[in-house]
């Protein structure tokens, strides 16, 4: 039984005498899906409050943060309130470090009291 005379043959040697069309798939993207985490947003940075300080400001600003009663108040209106970032972060460390000296103070002087108690108290006399 010759194969390429039934109709099987047949339909094979015409398909393959047709040219094959192929099929594309459309080109898309993936996102990712959003499972209720936030957008992210990008804050606007006002230029005036981004431009860097020249040195005469930062000496301006450094001594009146030197005033004792007035520099504190100081430090938190810079620190909290709206202006340049630069000195926003620098106020808010200042804040800091003047926290741990103040801790740090306080540490040492009860140390010193407690040893000058014990130096002038009469309990080897």
């Amino acid at each position: 039984m010759d194969y390429n005379n039934n109709q099987f043959g047949q339909q094979q040697t015409q398909q393959q005498a047709q040219p094959q069309q192929t099929y594309q798939q459309p080109q898309t993207t993936y996102t990712a899906p959003n499972y209720g985490a936030a957008p992210q947003y990008q804050v606007p940075v006002d230029p005036a409050n981004a431009e860097p300080y020249p040195i005469g400001k930062w000496l301006g600003i450094m001594f009146l943060s030197c005033i004792p009663c007035v520099g504190f108040i100081l430090l938190f209106v810079w620190a909290f309130g709206d202006g340049n970032e630069s000195r926003k972060n620098w106020a808010k460390a200042e804040l800091i470090f003047m926290a741990i000296m103040i801790v740090l103070s306080i540490i040492l002087y009860a140390i010193l009291g407690a040893t000058l108690y014990a130096a002038f108290t009469n309990f080897y006399f």
